[in-house]
């Protein structure tokens, strides 16, 4: 089970990273496109897109942090009844 939330956060840690980098830069060819916007756009809304994609990776990666370290400070479980010796 542990594995399969280990997978969980990895796929959510990649779509939180490329995410942003395509919306933004589709939404700047869109407004490229229907508007007659210059070139200048699609560099300004990659940037924010850069810049959303490292942010959102900044907090993925502090919960991952503070989930491993509750994760290390738990106590053991308590032992089984038929574990005793």
């Amino acid at each position: 089970m542990k594995i399969l939330s280990l997978l969980i956060w990895v796929g959510q840690f990649g779509f939180s990273i490329i995410f942003p980098i395509l919306f933004f830069l589709l939404l700047a060819v869109w407004l490229q496109g229907r508007f007659g916007l210059g070139l200048w756009i699609v560099a300004v809304l990659g940037i924010l897109g850069l810049l959303t994609s490292i942010s959102t990776a900044r907090a993925c990666l502090r919960s991952l942090r503070k989930a491993a370290q509750e994760a290390a400070s738990q106590d053991p479980p308590p032992t089984a009844f038929n574990d005793h010796k």
